[in-house]
């Protein structure tokens, strides 16, 4: 390893302290003589810390348990509940939302050939136009889900959005078993007002579970703001019927636009 190959995605793990004796101190020494890694290294510390400000992980933990504790059993389960412990909650935030979905700095490498180097992470996106976006974590790498690709039982998704009309939308999606879950709003009582003109990565991940054939993600966008009930329980009826869920599109009123991502469930990826 090399000044020119300390990117980000090593920082973060220095970081976290992940990283094998010999690398670590590869690392503490260049930064040592290198201002630029010493900056790039405090601005990672003072995003981690930011976000474990603003998610605590007995906070983390207990809003889970406690969502749990309330969700129906046919809408908004909680597929593999990750909040077990703050243990739990604390791998949550770090290994999850810090450095594999946050958004991608641009880092000066002493001694290199250029100037600057984008950390490979999430693609580009084009703004202006209203998407939903489902990314797979495999391994250390994020790739972009197309509509009609296959994933398989365990692997983790991360959800996204962009929207350059309209204000208000939600996220749902529903399986093979007819299962029908909301990932936007995270709750019933939250708005559904949207960020505008940006990429916007939901809070949480997902873990594929093992309902059948497939799983279909929605993203609703509308002009004025969604009445999330209503349109769950009329979700609900067409989801009991998964082989027209599959084919069409959800039988909503013309006011709200629809947007999806159909992921097959199989045994490749």
């Amino acid at each position: 390893m090399n000044n020119e190959t300390i990117n980000e995605y090593y920082l973060e793990r220095y970081a976290l302290g992940e990283l094998p004796d010999e690398e670590t101190q590869e690392i503490r020494r260049s930064i040592a003589t290198h201002p630029a890694l010493q900056e790039a290294l405090d601005n990672i510390q003072s995003s981690n810390n930011d976000i474990l400000a603003l998610y605590p992980p007995k906070t983390v933990m207990a809003s889970l348990l406690d969502r749990l504790e309330r969700a129906p059993q046919k809408i908004f389960p909680f597929r593999r509940v990750f909040a077990i412990s703050s243990v739990v909650a604390t791998f949550l935030i770090l290994f999850l939302v810090l450095p594999l979905f946050k958004k991608e700095p641009r880092i000066i490498y002493p001694g290199g050939k250029q100037d600057s180097v984008s950390v490979k992470g999430i693609p580009a996106v084009d703004l202006s136009k209203t998407q939903l976006l489902v990314y797979r974590k495999i391994r250390d790498q994020v790739e972009l889900l197309a509509d009609g690709e296959k994933a398989r039982k365990g692997d983790l998704l991360q959800l996204a959005y962009v929207t350059a009309e309209d204000s208000f939308g939600m996220i749902l999606s529903i399986d093979g078993r007819g299962l029908v879950t909301m990932h936007f709003p995270q709750d019933r009582e939250e708005p559904t007002t949207l960020e505008m003109n940006k990429q916007f990565l939901l809070a949480n991940a997902i873990e594929l579970d093992d309902a059948p054939d497939f799983e279909r993600f929605f993203f609703l966008t509308s002009e004025t703001p969604i009445d999330v009930d209503d349109i769950l329980i009329k979700v609900k009826d067409q989801a009991a019927k998964p082989q027209q869920v599959i084919r069409s599109d959800l039988d909503l009123p013309e006011s709200l636009k629809q947007y999806s991502i159909l992921i097959l469930k199989g045994e490749g990826s």
